[in-house]
């Protein structure tokens, strides 16, 4: 057997694509249980026994997966979308008609607090977790949604190119707690990665956790380097803290 079946033995790597638990092998050097351990890391953790028997109820699961549980989605997505007059802000953001979250978790069943922002826009969730991916389409048909998950690997950058290609304009990127996923798996590939993305889109909102998942502790990086590239090649509309998070909401210079 193939050390990436092997890997794939446990039920919350099991729909992890090969793509990405490839990666993780390499990186421990072969040693399932290294990759096992790193796959946990950032996809794993999320997939709880609560998250994977829950029934696709947009509350259970938003409550249960630790991504989407400290949020207040209706305040949240407030906040990022809201007009500001005189203090620099997004004045424009309402305009998009595509959102196209990367690494989208069990965000996609938060749509209907993005309809109330922004009207039925196009919603498109790219993530690693083939469970949460089924279950998002799942709850988008029963809704009828304008909406879709993909199951899709975010190293494969050319295929999310593609995603974003195929959109209506204005565009706008989610990338909610993916930066430091990239890093620990290449160093620098979220600077190539959000320069790629960027020629494909109108807006990108980047969030960087502040504490830990459990929210019991938090962290004193500051991540200076992402800031700092993304105010040198962007145009910062928002930055915020909420909810154990920092929000920054960027125009694409064009």
């Amino acid at each position: 057997m193939s050390l990436i079946k092997e890997v794939k033995k446990k039920r919350e790597l099991s729909g992890l694509p090969d793509s990405i638990v490839q990666r993780a092998v390499q990186k421990s050097g072969g040693e399932v249980k290294g990759a096992r351990a790193l796959l946990r890391k950032y996809f794993g953790v999320f997939l709880t026994n609560k998250v994977l028997k829950a029934k696709g109820d947009e509350k259970e699961m938003l409550e249960n997966h630790m991504s989407s549980k400290k949020r207040n989605y209706e305040e949240f997505y407030k906040e990022i979308f809201s007009p500001r007059d005189d203090s620099g802000g997004p004045k424009d953001i309402k305009g998009i008609h595509s959102v196209i979250d990367l690494g989208c978790g069990a965000n996609g069943f938060s749509y209907g607090k993005i309809k109330e922002e922004l009207g039925s826009v196009d919603y498109v969730g790219i993530e690693a977790a083939g469970q949460l991916v089924d279950g998002m389409n799942k709850y988008f048909e029963e809704k009828m949604f304008l909406a879709r998950a993909e199951c899709m690997d975010l190293f494969e950058f050319e295929k999310i190119v593609d995603v974003l290609k195929r959109q209506n304009k204005d565009r706008c990127v989610f990338l909610f707690q993916v930066v430091d996923a990239l890093e620990n798996l290449e160093r620098d590939f979220s600077k190539k990665f959000i320069t790629e993305i960027s020629k494909e889109c109108e807006w990108i909102v980047v969030s960087l956790p502040t504490e830990s998942l459990g929210g019991r502790k938090k962290f004193t990086v500051q991540r200076k380097w992402i800031v700092d590239y993304l105010e040198e090649n962007f145009s910062v509309k928002k930055d915020f803290k909420k909810d154990g998070e920092r929000i920054l909401v960027v125009k694409v210079k064009k």
